[in-house]
Parts: C-alpha cells; structure tokens; sequence
C-alpha cells in the first residue's frame, strides 16, 4: 500500500510549474560569424548571403545570463556575452586588398522570449501502469522560442595584415548598439536541467566592428552568434499546486 501511494503521487511531487521555478541561470559556449566590410564571398552572387559564412573565421566566446518567467509563453532574460569575431580578405572578392582585423567584444543585452512550444509543467513522472519502465516522459520534454530584445556592445579592434598599415583604418568609437534577433531550443533532461541552442542575429547601429572606413560601405556590421548553453531552473520553497 505504501508503494502504492508512493506511485499515485509521485507525478505531482515532480511537477516542475513555472509558478514555483520562475527564475532560471544558464551559460555557455559561443560561436560568433561576422559580416562586414571584410571578407564575404568570392564573386558577386552569394545566394542571400549564404556564401559570406566562413567557418574558418568563427571565433569563440562565452555567455551567462539569467531568465525570468513573466507568464508561461512569455520570458525576460538578461544576458552577458564576450568573444572574438574575426575576419580576413582570404579568398573572397577583394583577397588582393589584403585586409583582416580581430575584435574583441563584450556585450549586455535584455531581451524577451515567446515560446512557440512551451516548457512542459510536468517533463518526467512515474507511470503507474509500467511501473517497470521506471522514469518517463509525461508531456514533450523539448521546447522553442523566438528571441528578441536590445543590447550594447563595447569592442576593441586589433587590426591584421595591410589593414594594419592602411589610412582606411579607423576606430573613432568602441561602443555601440544591436538589435538581436533568433531562434531557441531547449530540452529537458531533468526537472530542474535542460540543454539550449540558441541563433541570434544582431543588427547593430556601426560600421567600424571591423575597423575599416569604407568608402562604399552603405550598411552597418552584422555578426551573430550560435549558443549551446545549459539552463538551471531556481525553485522556490512554495510547493507546486497539482496541475489537472
């Protein structure tokens, strides 16, 4: 009997409600791309973009944040990320000119999250009709969102090779400011532990991530980045309400 009881509710002492588990840390490893006035592709046609992407010139970085859950589709989410974007005239359309330039960034954004699928209420309990089967899944243990928000960034740019040398080189500020942009997944492995991906676009309000003035540049740097974090749920004492 005993057993029995045990089985019956161990479903609700696993619930993990949004209400009791509204703050969540993650952090993460960080890969950045730039696009820019350096490097891109090697002709003129470059299929939307596609063929700027060079994955020799991604660099690394690391992010920490926090998220806060408003509602259960909606999050809040502050965010701290520093890493390198980089890259180099190597075989692309002006590999003659011979430029290339490394910049560090650090950079702070507070951004919202809709979640398209959202994060199961219950991700794991016992089921008592295979009993077993032990541990299983109850409701989808994997969620997505869509990101968006506004940030500031501080760079430094360590011009490479002709760039170095060149009278195009400039860095009249440090500072500037994005819009970011993306895509996330998460799953869930335990109640309180789930895996992230995270692609993130930032439109930023500079020409000079790069350090380059150009004459014919008539869009602002863009870089984003691709996260694979792990996210941590901090629950309070209030136990969860049984959720029918």
């Amino acid at each position: 009997m005993p057993l029995l009881i045990s089985l019956l509710t161990a479903n609700t002492s696993l619930a993990q409600s949004w209400r009791s588990a509204k703050l969540e840390v993650f952090g993460g490893i960080t890969a950045f791309q730039y696009f820019g006035d350096i490097g891109g592709a090697s002709g003129d046609v470059n299929f939307l973009g596609l063929l700027d992407i060079d994955l020799l010139s991604t660099r690394p970085g690391i992010s920490l944040g926090a998220r806060y859950h408003l509602s259960k589709p909606i999050q809040v989410k502050a965010n701290f990320t520093s890493g390198i974007i980089a890259k180099s005239d190597a075989n692309s359309r002006n590999e003659n000119r011979g430029f290339a330039f490394r910049t560090l960034i650090n950079e702070f954004s507070i951004m919202g999250e809709y979640y398209i699928i959202p994060e199961s209420d219950e991700n794991y309990f016992y089921n008592i009709m295979q009993v077993r089967g032990g541990l299983r899944h109850f409701r989808q243990p994997f969620s997505l969102y869509a990101t968006f928000g506004f940030g500031g960034v501080h760079y430094n740019v360590t011009p490479k090779d002709n760039l170095a040398s060149s009278p195009h080189f400039s860095q009249s500020s440090s500072l500037g400011f994005f819009v970011p942009v993306g895509l996330g997944f998460k799953y869930a492995i335990m109640p309180k532990i789930s895996l992230g991906i995270e692609l993130t676009g930032r439109l930023t309000n500079t020409n000079e991530l790069d350090g380059y003035e150009s004459p014919y540049g008539n869009y602002n740097d863009y870089y984003h980045s691709l996260l694979i974090k792990v996210n941590y749920k901090i629950t309070t004492n209030k136990r969860p309400r049984f959720q029918r």
